[in-house]
């Protein structure tokens, strides 16, 4: 029996966007179902191992083995572990080099993403909106500073789990800081023309184009998604450190 993956995403969530590119760019076969996480019934629930948040992955060997995956960095260690193909792997097989990808992609979620959402959320100009986007900005500029020279990806030529796993927030952060801040990366960031050429080269990849252009209106349906948010509301735990939630 073929192996059987459900994945249970939301079409805002960065977070879920992170497990839809890595099967995207593996070339794996699964069954996309589109959830409200916010409809906390109990089946769903019980799907997402009482976590109510996605993305989650079902697993199902098809002998007797089936598995419940919940946690973005840890539903993408599990998919590049378990369907191994060189040319597609996302971590590195040296241990070192995968201590570095594990410490940046925690560098980002502790030092940039949280702060991208506060200050998304400071809906009015003052101390708490700039020391967000002071925070943001050194957060980003660290971690741009670490990207391989060559590039044009994190760690080199080839798009790896760092890429994948920062690419739906940078997304976010050009459209809607853009939007709603009046924020351009490119006037603020000490390293922009590194930062540029990382930037358009994961947003060309056909795994992220296909987890974004090819939903109708994308962009238009994000802006009107984050509204709340640039207005000070939304979910409050988007801006903790190491979060790994639902909202987009």
């Amino acid at each position: 029996m073929k192996d059987k993956i459900k994945l249970y995403s939301a079409w805002y969530c960065p977070f879920a966007q992170r497990a839809l590119i890595t099967l995207l760019h593996k070339g794996i076969e699964f069954q996309l179902i589109e959830t409200d996480p916010y409809d906390k019934t109990p089946e769903w629930m019980n799907v997402s191992a009482g976590s109510g948040q996605v993305p989650v992955i079902e697993y199902d060997s098809g002998n007797s083995t089936k598995k419940t995956l919940i946690n973005s960095l840890s539903i993408m260690a599990f998919i590049d572990g378990y369907y191994v193909e060189e040319d597609k792997i996302i971590f590195s097989n040296n241990p070192i080099k995968i201590n570095e990808e594990k410490f940046w992609m925690e560098y980002a979620s502790n030092n940039i993403i949280p702060y991208f959402y506060r200050y998304l959320k400071a809906d009015k100009p003052g101390k708490l909106r700039y020391d967000a986007m002071t925070q943001m900005l050194t957060g980003i500029n660290n971690f741009t500073k670490n990207m391989a020279i060559e590039g044009p990806f994190f760690s080199g030529k080839k798009f790896g789990a760092v890429d994948i796993a920062f690419a739906p927030f940078a997304y976010r952060i050009n459209l809607l800081l853009g939007y709603y801040r009046n924020f351009n990366l490119s006037d603020n960031s000490d390293d922009w023309f590194r930062y540029k050429q990382w930037y358009e080269a994961v947003i060309a990849q056909p795994s992220f184009i296909k987890s974004i252009f090819e939903q109708k209106d994308y962009e238009s349906r994000l802006i009107d998604f984050y509204l709340p948010y640039s207005l000070g509301g939304g979910q409050t735990d988007v801006t903790d450190i190491n979060a790994d939630i639902t909202t987009a």
